[in-house]
């Protein structure tokens, strides 16, 4: 949206100048005396007003300059070397049984630093694909390759494990609009501040929920619930000074 956005502004102020253009030279006016409108082309001394669809039939019609023949048309491109990055911040409450090791996710909350928002609902959609798609690395998704022969093994829903709507609350999710100096429309990006914090938000409150019993640990994803059972395991032996 940002890269694309950036063109389209552009080559829009161009094939507006470049109609004007058109429309003086088929009445034989200055370009000056041309104003646009709410999509419409105005000669204000001869009260002469088109629409687009209009010039462009005057324009295969009229005898024009070299320079502006080839129709309403114009060519622009765009090339971003300055990189932005959306923000954001998301908090997670999780609850894990220590008997089995089962994690469930209790709240999650997110503010995600788009930039300018265009379209609220879907920035929304986005963000929670983003924190679907996070959560899904950081607990279930997994791919297994057959060592021997280089072989997928994880390779339809029935043997991956995607997440599931009943494995994840109502997000609350909220959208912040600083704007980025980068572009003309102050445009970030949008999903991305919903995916890449939920690993490690994930990870730090499974860190902290095994803390009075495990102290610090670090468990590998995808945090599964045997791993975590493993864990508790080890560290109750431990102190029963069974290791």
């Amino acid at each position: 949206l940002r890269h694309a956005s950036t063109a389209l502004a552009s080559a829009a102020i161009d094939l507006k100048v470049r109609a004007k253009n058109i429309f003086a030279a088929v009445l034989g006016v200055l370009v000056d005396e041309i104003e646009f409108e709410r999509g419409l082309f105005l000669h204000e001394p001869s009260k002469t007003q088109v629409d687009w669809f209009e010039l462009l039939r005057l324009a295969q019609r009229s005898e024009l300059p070299a320079d502006l023949q080839g129709g309403i048309q114009v060519r622009r491109d765009n090339e971003m070397h300055t990189p932005v990055f959306p923000n954001g911040t998301c908090i997670c409450e999780i609850e894990i049984d220590p008997q089995t090791g089962a994690l469930a996710i209790l709240n999650y909350a997110t503010v995600d630093d788009v930039g300018r928002c265009i379209n609220p609902m879907i920035v929304h959609g986005q963000t929670h694909g983003g924190i679907a798609q996070g959560v899904g690395q950081a607990l279930w998704e997994q791919c297994f390759i057959d060592a021997s022969s280089g072989q997928p093994l994880s390779c339809s829903f029935m043997d991956y494990a995607m997440p599931r709507f009943d494995n994840l609350p109502s997000f609350k999710t909220e959208i912040a609009q600083v704007l980025s100096p980068t572009n003309p429309f102050g445009i970030k990006a949008g999903g991305e501040g919903g995916t890449t914090p939920a690993l490690a938000v994930i990870a730090s409150a499974v860190e902290d929920a095994l803390m009075p019993i495990c102290g610090p640990i670090e468990i590998p994803m995808p945090i599964t619930p045997v791993k975590i059972w493993t864990a508790l395991d080890a560290a109750r032996k431990n102190k029963e000074g069974l290791l």
